[in-house]
Parts: C-alpha cells; sequence; structure tokens
C-alpha cells in the first residue's frame, strides 16, 4: 500500500453497519477507498472532505456519499470537534434489494458519474431524522426489531435517493480546476487506453506539470490513480459474476499476464471467479 499513498481501510461483514463518533481530531487519515459505500452526516462541529480531488468544507446537516472505490479522506484541523455518523452499506445488499423500478444503489452510482458527493439535510428533509431513527433501533431487543431496522434503513436510502435526483448537490469549496477535470475523465475513461502524453495534450498542460500538480492536489500519482481503479473495477466485476478475462479487458487492460502479475500486487493473490473463456 505504501507506494500509494493510500490503502483499503474499513471492513463490513454486515449488511449495513451504523456508527456515531464524537471526538477531537488528532492524527491526519491519509487518502483510502472501501469496498462498500459509506454515507457521512456531519452533526456538530466543523469538518471537510476531500473526494476524488474536489474539497467541500461541511456543514451540520450536510452528507457526503461515498461510492465503494472512491478515493476520500475527511480534513479536520487538529484538535477540533467534530460529531458524525456514519453509514456503512453492502453493495450486495443492496442489489438483493433492488426491483424493477427501485435501485437503492442508485445514488452512488449518480455520485460517481455526476461527481455530486455532497448533499444538505435541512429542516425539511427525512434524512437525519431517520438516521436518528436507525441510531435508537441498532441495538433494540424488542420484538421486530431486525424488520424495524432494515426497514428504517430502506426508508432513508428511499430518502437519499431522492434527494440526488432532486439535484439539491453541494459544490465543492476547493480543488484545481484542471486536475478535477482531469481527474473527470479518468474515471469516465477508464476503459480505455490512456497515457500521460495524450493526458497532456488533452488538457493544454505540460504533462511535467499536470504529474507534479496531480501528486500534489490528490497524493499519489496518475499511474497509480489509473491502475487501482481498473483493479478495483476488475474486482467488483469477477464478484457480480464475469469472467477473469472480461475483466481483464472490461477494464482496461489489453494482456491477461499483465492484468494478473498488477492484481496479485494489488490484493494478494490472483484473480478467482469464474474460469477463463477464449
Amino acid at each position: 500500500m505504501e507506494p500509494l499513498n493510500y490503502e483499503k481501510r474499513g471492513y463490513l461483514n454486515e449488511d449495513f453497519r451504523l456508527f456515531h463518533l464524537a471526538d477531537s481530531n488528532t492524527s491526519e487519515i491519509g487518502y483510502h477507498y472501501h469496498n462498500f459505500h459509506k454515507i457521512i452526516l456531519l452533526l456538530a462541529g466543523k469538518a471537510s472532505y476531500a473526494i476524488e480531488g474536489e474539497r467541500y468544507k461541511l456543514t451540520p446537516g450536510d452528507y457526503v456519499l461515498v461510492s465503494r472505490g472512491s478515493i476520500h479522506r475527511p480534513e479536520v484541523e487538529p484538535g477540533a470537534f467534530y460529531e458524525r455518523m456514519i453509514l456503512y452499506i453492502s453493495p450486495e445488499f443492496l442489489a438483493r434489494l433492488r426491483t424493477d423500478d427501485c435501485n437503492l444503489e442508485r445514488c452512488f452510482h449518480r455520485a460517481q458519474s455526476d461527481f455530486h458527493y455532497v448533499y444538505h439535510a435541512g429542516a425539511d428533509n427525512p434524512i437525519k431524522p431517520l438516521f436518528l431513527q436507525l441510531e435508537q433501533a441498532w441495538n433494540g431487543e424488542e420484538f421486530g426489531a431486525e424488520i424495524l431496522r432494515q426497514s428504517l434503513f430502506m426508508h432513508l436510502m428511499v430518502e437519499v435517493n431522492r434527494a440526488t435526483e432532486g439535484q439539491r448537490y453541494i459544490r465543492p469549496t476547493a480543488g484545481d480546476s484542471k486536475i478535477v477535470s482531469l481527474l473527470q475523465y479518468l474515471n469516465l475513461h477508464l476503459t480505455e487506453a490512456l497515457s500521460i502524453d495524450e493526458l497532456s495534450s488533452r488538457f493544454y498542460i505540460s504533462k511535467y506539470y499536470m504529474m507534479r500538480r496531480f501528486k500534489e492536489e490528490t497524493g499519489y500519482t496518475i499511474h497509480n490513480y489509473i491502475t487501482e481503479k481498473r483493479l478495483l473495477l476488475a474486482q467488483q466485476q469477477i464478484q457480480q459474476g464475469a469472467s477473469l478475462t472480461e475483466a481483464c479487458y472490461q477494464s482496461g487492460y489489453q494482456d491477461y499476464s499483465t492484468f494478473s502479475r498488477a492484481y496479485k500486487k494489488r490484493f494478494g493473490h490472483v484473480p478467482s471467479g469464474q474460469r477463463l473463456t477464449k
């Protein structure tokens, strides 16, 4: 993980998990990602959030949608107090809940495709109250407690999706516009051939300046970012049932042996899943 300057953090062995944290920040958290989705709701205090090259100054009532694989980190001044609720969500669980007319994972897909990550739960918005109700029901042992938790979770996810469809998103307060545009382009064209020279030409910027600014703004190199995103995409496709060769080529690799070596280096084991297709 060290050369990439970011890592996978947190683990989720349940369908969803709720945390309520209130503390003063004492250490800096580096860029990282999760294999699950995450929603952070700021309840009190001051905090900023960096996600995919953009930075947001949060105010109480703001919530952040962090999709699986999105590179992010909180940015809080040393000693500053902030209170937040964090909901970890299994993508596989959302997939099981999906119906013909309702995909609860849509808000996370929208966040990644439209680059709209932060929204505000105002006074008339039910999202904050639903977080609080879910917390109250979290440790309940009364009759129907598990059904109540799941129903509150689904209600919450319906409201989050409705809010994102309403486009009531909050714009970033900081971020190098050239680098943000570059990040968005990379995410939209991961499966295509990408080279430093081509990117430099497309964005009308010196390649050396571009590489330096990318590292300064994000904490990692363009090459490492592309590699990480492609491998995470391949891993997701394998988990969803794609063959190894399908995952290889559909994540932007042109050679299976190169893909297999990169996958093993990143995840510690060779790709596994369905057999290779010819």
